[in-house]
């Protein structure tokens, strides 16, 4: 009778061992489910994001902006592979200590001194961990990403490497600053969607403003076509901002794709000086 009853503990203890793998497979298994459902709801919120732009705002910033699916592919696959190497560490820790309790080890003197070493390392370790989950969550959201020009707290410059621990920024001097993500707090993306412009046009406070006008919307004609792959919108003059002195302002207001407004001002500005001299318009003195 011992043999049988050694026999029949052998396979008890091979079956609970098959079905703690078997367990294990299938909760990897719901695991890799998990992290597609995470990356299909990522994509899916960018993509309802840009659905509601208008068709014309829409089909502009996908031209400009080629890099958005190359972007989006690396923020899934940042987020998708520490989601699955997390939970797959959780599921082989559960099996082995599961499997240890089958074949008769005690798990807790185990147990006990993973406590202790884990709460010494959570002492030595929590700015890391904020560090970390800021950043996850910096790559989640989309706050901004490689080649993005950002003013991040008081650091303004290009985004150069976005990690799960720091971010690195080539300021407009040429320093690359570290930020530790979790002592991020403030962040300007000024390369995301659209940027909206109001320039001031100045000319003598005694021309007739009606005619000015036509002669700023004829300008704006002209740049709507130059720069058609770049505007969102037609630009408008919204009219005489100020009259101050012998100097009368108008306002106009363009919306260009993030951060390629500056060549559009700069013709803006010399198409308008050109038209005023064959209108003779005297500009502000």
């Amino acid at each position: 009778m011992p043999p049988l009853k050694s026999d029949v503990w052998t396979w008890d203890t091979l079956i609970h061992i098959l079905i703690i793998i078997a367990l294990a497979i299938v909760a990897r298994w719901l695991l890799r489910k998990g992290v597609d459902w995470t990356i299909r709801f990522m994509v899916s919120r960018s993509e309802k994001r840009e659905a509601t732009m208008p068709g014309r705002t829409r089909r502009i910033l996908a031209e400009a902006t080629g890099a958005t699916l190359d972007r989006q592919n690396q923020r899934t696959a940042t987020v998708g592979g520490l989601l699955s190497n997390v939970g797959v560490a959780v599921i082989i820790s559960v099996a082995l200590l599961s499997g240890f309790t089958t074949i008769g080890i005690k798990i807790a003197p185990i147990l006990t001194s993973a406590g202790i070493v884990g709460v010494a390392l959570a002492f030595g370790a929590q700015t890391l961990v904020k560090d970390i989950l800021a950043g996850l969550f910096i790559i989640f959201e989309d706050q901004y990403g490689v080649g993005d020009a950002v003013k991040i707290n008081e650091v303004e410059g290009l985004v150069e490497d976005v990690g799960l621990r720091v971010t690195r920024i080539r300021d407009w001097n040429g320093a690359a600053w570290y930020l530790r993500n979790g002592e991020i707090t403030k962040v300007g993306n000024v390369t995301q969607g659209w940027t909206t412009s109001f320039t001031d046009i100045k000319v003598h406070a005694l021309e007739d403003p009606n005619q000015v006008i036509r002669v700023i919307r004829k300008v704006l004609d002209d740049l709507a076509v130059e720069f058609e792959g770049t505007l969102l919108d037609k630009p408008l003059v919204l009219g005489v901002g100020d009259i101050t002195g012998d100097t009368m302002t108008f306002q106009v207001m363009t919306k260009c794709i993030a951060n390629q407004h500056y060549d559009v001002l700069r013709a803006l500005r010399r198409e308008c000086k050109d038209a005023f001299d064959t209108a003779r318009i005297r500009g502000a003195f």
